[in-house]
């Protein structure tokens, strides 16, 4: 009965053993995945993060180039205006000639 005693604790040892070892490997595994989770938050934070900085600075790229391009077309927009008036003030005399002998039945 002595041997069956010791065979049985042996047993029961090894049993507590791998219960110990399957415990382990269980909270290394949660462990792991967890990291792993983590790694994973962090990777996808500094990718955000470094596409935030390239879309900003696009977007600062982008705003330049419009405003540039803004101004020449204000710019240009004020030649004509200029050239307009300086145009009416030139020939304002002759056009109201014009318009008068027109409308009189004057031909000019």
């Amino acid at each position: 009965m002595n041997a069956t005693n010791e065979l049985l604790r042996a047993i029961l040892k090894m049993d507590e053993e791998e219960r110990l070892r399957t415990q382990a490997t269980e909270e290394y595994r949660r462990g792991a995945q967890t990291r792993l989770t983590e790694a994973a938050r962090n990777q996808e934070a500094e990718i955000m993060a470094a596409m935030r900085t390239r879309v900003d600075a696009f977007s600062a790229r982008e705003q330049a180039r419009a405003d540039e391009r803004l101004a020449k077309l204000e710019a240009g927009k004020q030649q004509a205006l200029s050239r307009m008036e300086q145009l009416r003030a030139d020939k304002r005399e002759e056009w109201v000639k014009t318009i008068t002998d027109r409308v009189l039945g004057r031909e000019a």
